[in-house]
């Protein structure tokens, strides 16, 4: 790597070498151990335009603006991205179904319930039957 090349990935990724391509960063690494002068030259202006456009104030789109790129671009022939994961027309059935699965489980949890207690009631009045003497629950209540 030269020293163009090197200034050139630093204005295009910055200062942190973490940004910069993999396939880049040995030679940068290597450049940087040949020539640390000038490497730390390239890198000190790198990072003072980072620091400049991390100061700078985040654009903000005027809403005619915003349409006007709209119109523009339905009418250069482009169409939005089909939504892959977003809400789309169907989006409340799935709301729907999870409706109906919440439902279900609340169902089958009640019914469940009611026979682990109905089993639980049968467990004990064989127990108590089975007892010869007094037994604590019946002496405490």
């Amino acid at each position: 790597m030269n020293a163009q090349r090197f200034q050139d990935l630093a204005d295009a990724y910055g200062a942190d070498l973490r940004r910069w391509p993999e396939a880049e960063r040995g030679a940068a690494g290597a450049f940087m151990d040949s020539d640390p002068q000038g490497a730390e030259r390239l890198l000190f202006e790198a990072r003072q335009m980072d620091l400049a456009l991390d100061a700078a104030p985040r654009p903000m789109v005027s809403h005619a603006l915003r349409e006007q790129v709209i119109a523009l671009a339905a009418a250069a022939g482009l169409r939005p991205r089909a939504r892959r994961f977003g809400f789309g027309r169907f989006a409340w059935m799935s709301g729907a179904g999870w409706a109906a699965a919440c439902a279900a489980g609340i169902m089958v949890g009640v019914n469940l319930s009611d026979q682990a207690l109905a089993h639980a009631e049968a467990d004990l009045v064989l127990y108590q039957a089975g007892l010869e003497a007094l037994d604590d629950t019946e002496v405490l209540g």
